[in-house]
């Protein structure tokens, strides 16, 4: 008898499991609604690529503003799948990007542009200013970022350069 009330208690178990595993599923995909990503490059007194590009995981798009010294000048969108969202996720929190300074500078040196990366996650927002002697952590996020911007597949062009 006790081994029928253990076989009996299996499939309950494993029926828990799997609407566990199924609600985990359906959080992840919400809390890739809430997640957006920024990268904005500014002037600087040379030929410094000066564009923004936002990824938007509530509306699975991305949107880059061209405005001088690279290869996409106006404006573009892309769509971003769950997957590439979810990858990027992934990135900023393996490297703790809502741990590092806010701001990286140097008052002294005026002729370095500046680089704005953020990340929202979940109602958690965070803001970065990258102007001189970054960690090679956040260095990683804006390259990553920044050659999502500069991949060639899937842009339309949707304005021209103001």
């Amino acid at each position: 008898m006790y081994s029928t009330f253990l076989f009996l208690l299996a499939p309950c178990n494993a029926s828990k499991k799997a609407a566990s595993t199924a609600g985990t599923t359906a959080a992840v995909t919400n809390n890739l609604r809430t997640v957006s990503f920024s990268l904005q490059k500014t002037a600087c007194f040379g030929r410094c690529p000066m564009f923004t590009l936002n990824i938007d995981g509530a509306t699975n798009k991305a949107t880059y503003k061209g405005d001088q010294n690279v290869d996409k000048i106006g404006t573009y969108e892309k769509k971003v799948s769950d997957d590439e969202l979810q990858k990027l996720v992934n990135e900023f929190d393996k490297r703790n990007f809502f741990g590092l300074q806010d701001a990286y500078n140097n008052q002294h040196v005026t002729d370095l542009p500046s680089t704005y990366i953020s990340y929202s996650n979940n109602g958690k927002t965070k803001k970065i200013q990258d102007r001189f002697q970054a960690p090679p952590e956040l260095k990683e996020l804006e390259k990553l970022l920044e050659e999502f911007g500069n991949s060639e597949e899937g842009w339309s062009k949707t304005k021209d350069a103001e």
